[in-house]
């Protein structure tokens, strides 16, 4: 697969490393109704009723500062965003449409898969998420964020999808991974709209928009609902969820075809296998292919994190995996560690 240059879309005055967590006042009970519509003409009407959900954020590191993008996406408070806009910050302002402040601290944090959810200590109102299973090709979304500084905060682009279900390679702190299954558009995105929503005609949600290809115009990409929305499903209805842990790193099986690495099309082709796996007993490693979990088929990565993140840490799981051309099922408890599968 050809190496592509991408550049994250959060503005990063210095570039921080340190681990760290929001504040750790007591947040009271938050409750705020959602942004809908019944019948949006044009995205007009759209973009002036989302604007409450959407806010600017600025975060305070060791080392710097960023800026980036949010979207409230539950009655609590609870706010999508990228994991590099917040990562290792000492504290969270969010910036809101009415131009007054908040709060924030994190909730989850996942450099990987690079989404975050924090919590906001005021109440914003919400927008649902969308299925990004049912886009298309040529339809129109908005981007919407925070670009170049927090004084543009809440800036809306207009643009279409240009392809669903793209990979790419990219680097970070430690080495190389891929980001799989994306949403490709040409809405304008520039450093710090990162963690700002992908909107389509109703004014739901249907990706999170996370980095852009460098040198390139019209080339962002967004991680679509899809990937995350059981695991916020999972953190909205339960404050004590433990996101469950597979210990696999791999990628959709029609890559590892294409690399010629198997003669399978569908299913999560395994890479490597963590020494903590609870996999690793059942003679899961390379090679292997995710085929089933709890049922539920597995056609690629965001089918099988759709599927884990259903499930609490220490829950109990039918898999169906191949090996060596043989099919397995196995029952096994997940994990607890706050990895990603």
């Amino acid at each position: 697969m050809k190496k592509i240059m991408v550049v994250c879309i959060c503005m990063m005055l210095i570039f921080a490393v340190c681990c760290g967590c929001g504040s750790n006042s007591v947040y009271s009970s938050i409750e705020c109704a959602p942004i809908s519509f019944s019948d949006a003409s044009d995205f007009t009407d759209v973009a002036s009723s989302v604007a409450p959900a959407i806010v600017g954020i600025g975060g305070v590191t060791n080392n710097g500062t960023s800026v980036g993008s949010g979207v409230c996406v539950s009655s609590n408070g609870y706010i999508l965003t990228n994991s590099h806009v917040i990562h290792g910050c000492k504290s969270i302002d969010l910036y809101l449409s009415d131009k007054s402040n908040a709060s924030a601290k994190i909730i989850y944090d996942d450099p990987i898969s690079d989404l975050a959810i924090i919590r906001s200590n005021r109440s914003i109102p919400y927008l649902m998420l969308g299925d990004s299973d049912a886009l298309s090709l040529g339809q129109e979304v908005l981007a919407v964020g925070t670009p170049m500084s927090l004084t543009l905060s809440h800036t809306f682009t207009k643009g279409i999808i240009s392809s669903l279900n793209r990979t790419l390679k990219v680097g970070g702190d430690n080495g190389e991974g891929l980001m799989q299954n994306l949403i490709q558009h040409d809405a304008s995105l520039n450093p710090g709209n990162s963690g700002g929503p992908l909107l389509n005609i109703r004014g739901e949600i249907v990706g999170i928009n996370t980095l852009k290809i460098s040198g390139g115009e019209g080339i962002g990409f967004a991680i679509p609902t899809r990937s995350f929305a059981s695991l916020l499903a999972s953190y909205i209805s339960s404050t004590d969820y433990d996101r469950p842990y597979m210990g696999l790193y791999g990628c959709d099986t029609d890559i590892a075809n294409f690399q010629g690495l198997t003669s399978q099309k569908v299913g999560f082709y395994v890479i490597d296998v963590s020494g903590d796996s609870p996999l690793r007993d059942f003679g899961v490693s390379r090679g292997a292919i995710i085929l089933q979990l709890g049922g539920e088929k597995i056609n690629n990565t965001l089918d099988l994190k759709n599927a884990l993140y259903k499930y609490d840490a220490s829950d109990f799981v039918d898999i169906v995996f191949s090996q060596n051309g043989s099919e397995y099922l196995i029952k096994t408890q997940l994990n607890k560690l706050n990895k990603d599968c």
